[in-house]
């Protein structure tokens, strides 16, 4: 057998080739979906991690604040406001060395900055609401990085998470039984924000703003961290009823009952 005869025999035509080609591409499209679906597992696994880890610095709070689950603050110290006694937020009224997260024990906080790399006094508040981060007000070095869902790329002040403030507006507190008929493994404490809302808190109202829905995809929702300290991942048709799905819907305890 000549050389030539060998080449033609062992060698690849054209067509052939592309066939190859083609078929390498065909898998590759077959396993693209498949890869694409593990890695957003993985990140949604990781996002329930840093939720189970951030109920547990929620515990040690509890343990040192007289069962407040989170950070809150006391602003309304006039008796003649409506308002007066009722917790308010720590958020974005507030730059960032003091926003709640700073209140928690948080070891990576205690190298934080001291005093802040910013003049507080330049800090509008008023101006500071839904908006974007103000500039020289970075949050990140005030912010743990498990506040951060690996899904949510660049979240507006550092952070992925928001707090449900319908708990402290009716002082519940560790240890409470009463939630409206829920469980304790129904109440939501903490749950995702949208990436380009800048809030802390899920205040009254605010569900459709603020909460995102489908970080996870349309078939799972998004991860929340219940008040007995498991994580679910949920749809929003998973969440409480109302105009606000975090709301605790309690007895009113105001007027008399009728025998």
């Amino acid at each position: 057998m000549t050389m030539e005869q060998r080449q033609r025999r062992y060698g690849f035509t054209l067509v052939e080739l592309l066939v190859v080609i083609g078929v390498i591409a065909v898998l590759i499209g077959l396993l693209m979906p498949a890869l694409s679906k593990s890695r957003a597992a993985a990140k949604s696994v990781q996002c329930k991690a840093n939720l189970r880890q951030l109920g547990q610095f929620f515990q040690m709070y509890v343990n040192e604040n007289r069962g407040w689950l989170f950070p809150v603050g006391f602003d309304n110290l006039d008796p003649s406001d409506p308002d007066y006694g009722q917790p308010t937020t720590l958020g974005t009224q507030y730059p960032p060395h003091l926003r709640w997260p700073v209140y928690m024990n948080f070891s990576e906080l205690k190298t934080a900055p001291n005093p802040p790399p910013y003049n507080p006094a330049l800090y509008d508040a008023a101006n500071a609401g839904a908006h974007e981060p103000p500039p020289g007000f970075d949050a990140a070095p005030y912010t743990p990085k498990i506040m951060v869902c690996p899904q949510d790329q660049d979240p507006y002040e550092a952070h992925s998470y928001v707090l449900n403030k319908h708990l402290a507006d009716k002082r519940i507190r560790f240890g409470s039984k009463n939630f409206g008929g829920l469980t304790s493994s129904d109440v939501v404490v903490m749950g995702e924000k949208k990436t380009d809302i800048r809030d802390y808190y899920m205040e009254k109202n605010d569900w459709t703003r603020v909460v995102e829905p489908y970080r996870h995809g349309i078939t799972l929702g998004s991860n929340y961290l219940k008040f007995d300290g498991h994580v679910d991942t949920n749809l929003p048709k998973e969440g409480l009823t109302g105009m606000d799905p975090w709301d605790l819907r309690l007895p009113d305890t105001s007027q008399p009952t009728t025998p």
